[in-house]
């Protein structure tokens, strides 16, 4: 039997529960198929069912560019729920352009994935369906991917500090945002670089033959609150270290100097007097 999606998903499906919780297993006789669904379609995996079944799109031989795109809509996903990343500095890092942008965000306002909204863009809610998405790719992540803990409530955002919260707690917030990110193999920690307070992007198991922890790139700022402060800023887009690692890593600091001042400023208002 079809599925009326003309229903709100919330009234047909638990939304509180991962997506694609109604799938069988069939056992492992012969391997094949793996997962069985209500109408009966056979699936290799949880991912392929919401792949083709929810948005449509073809069977591709090569899982990994479908992986790719499920891990790039969950990261999407994560930003649009978070709601503390301007909308402009997220069309400029997620797209580098405003017509990818808009597109993107047409396209999952027609997979009613987000609420209704004349603009059909990026900057509103998540449908309750989209909540039930995000639970289901970040628990079939791969073990390459699983490290970022994208999204979690664990992961508190902040804007920066207040200026009336004493060094005791910011002390506290930060150690366990630090201990939170200890595990990524790209992620920034702060450091004190010569008599200066600092913050370094460190990058595990990096080189052709013997892989090492390398530095990729650091800054030095004016006092550790000033410090707190960027790392707070850049813990609030811990989504985005791998790809900023890479960035730096591939095309060395500068670029991601560059990069990072694009998207601390690309949202500010220009104050004419």
């Amino acid at each position: 039997m079809t599925e009326d999606r003309t229903i709100p998903y919330e009234r047909r499906k638990n939304p509180n529960l991962p997506w694609g919780y109604w799938l069988t297993a069939v056992g492992e006789v012969d391997g094949w198929p793996p997962l069985v669904d209500d109408e009966g379609n056979h699936w290799n995996s949880v991912r392929e069912a919401f792949w083709v079944s929810r948005l449509a799109m073809g069977r591709i031989t090569q899982s990994s560019i479908m992986h790719q795109e499920l891990e790039f809509m969950l990261a999407m996903l994560c930003a649009i729920e978070r709601r503390i990343i301007p909308i402009e500095e997220r069309a400029l890092d997620f797209f580098q352009s405003w017509d990818q942008s808009r597109f993107y965000g047409a396209f999952l306002h027609g997979q009613a994935l987000l609420e209704p909204d004349p603009g059909s863009g990026l900057d509103t809610k998540l449908a309750p369906e989209a909540h039930a998405v995000i639970l289901m790719l970040a628990s079939t992540r791969s073990p390459e991917d699983a490290p970022m803990p994208i999204g979690l409530p664990t992961l508190r955002a902040y804007h920066g500090l207040n200026a009336g919260i004493n060094a005791e707690t910011r002390k506290t917030i930060i150690a366990a945002q630090e201990r939170a990110a200890q595990t990524l193999q790209y992620r920034f920690q702060r450091e004190q670089i010569g008599q200066a307070s600092g913050i370094v992007l460190v990058g595990d198991a990096l080189g052709p033959n013997v892989p090492l922890r390398r530095k990729l790139w650091s800054t030095t700022l004016p006092d550790p609150y000033a410090r707190d402060r960027m790392y707070l800023w850049l813990h609030e887009r811990i989504d985005r270290w791998p790809v900023w690692g890479e960035l730096a890593y591939r095309r060395g600091a500068r670029a991601l100097s560059e990069h990072l001042m694009l998207v601390k400023f690309c949202d500010e208002p220009i104050e004419l007097g």
